[in-house]
């Protein structure tokens, strides 16, 4: 029996592609292929699968394919989608301890508000998010530009809308 030695790279690269192409209970695709790494005793190859590991990773956030959000931008996403009814995805969620609480209430100030053809109030925050009152509610003082606004959530998928502190009106998310 012949011994044919190999150079080490060349093991190396082996022993990397190995680690990457074995299934592990980690997260798929390339941030489970990262996560793999840590799994391989060897020094020089654990290094070698962390490299290829986080070039695949860079080019899946440079093409879109996967896209990393901070906790700080996940909070801004919920709050640009908070009156809409998106499915019950866990797309923001986090795990465990790590799970960003639920937005229960949004608070803002009026950019444009005019009454419109139902005789409700619509209003538009000046975050672009536009909000029209459901029934006709009265409102003592007619919601204007700068008003201040907070809508909280209520039961069954409804809004509430206070303007200016004023008794709460119903409401829904319209753009």
């Amino acid at each position: 029996m012949r011994l044919i030695r190999l150079p080490l790279a060349l093991l190396v690269l082996a022993s990397a592609s190995a680690a990457l192409a074995a299934p592990g209970p980690a997260q798929p695709g390339a941030l489970g292929a990262v996560t793999a790494c840590r799994a391989i005793p060897e020094a020089a190859a654990r290094l070698a699968c962390y490299d290829k590991a986080a070039a695949e990773l860079a080019a899946a956030d440079a093409s879109g394919e996967i896209v990393v959000l901070d906790r700080q931008k996940v909070e801004s996403v919920k709050r640009e989608a908070f009156g809409f009814n998106l499915p019950k995805l866990d797309l923001f969620g986090g795990k465990g301890d790590q799970a960003p609480a639920s937005l229960d209430r949004i608070e803002g100030v009026a950019k444009q508000a005019w009454q419109n053809g139902a005789g409700g109030w619509t209003i538009v925050l000046e975050d672009g998010a536009k909000w029209d009152q459901v029934g006709r509610d009265p409102v003592r003082r007619a919601p204007k530009a700068g008003s201040k606004i907070s809508i909280r959530r209520a039961s069954m998928g409804s809004f509430f809308l206070n303007v200016d502190g004023q008794t709460a009106i119903r409401a829904r998310r319209i753009d």
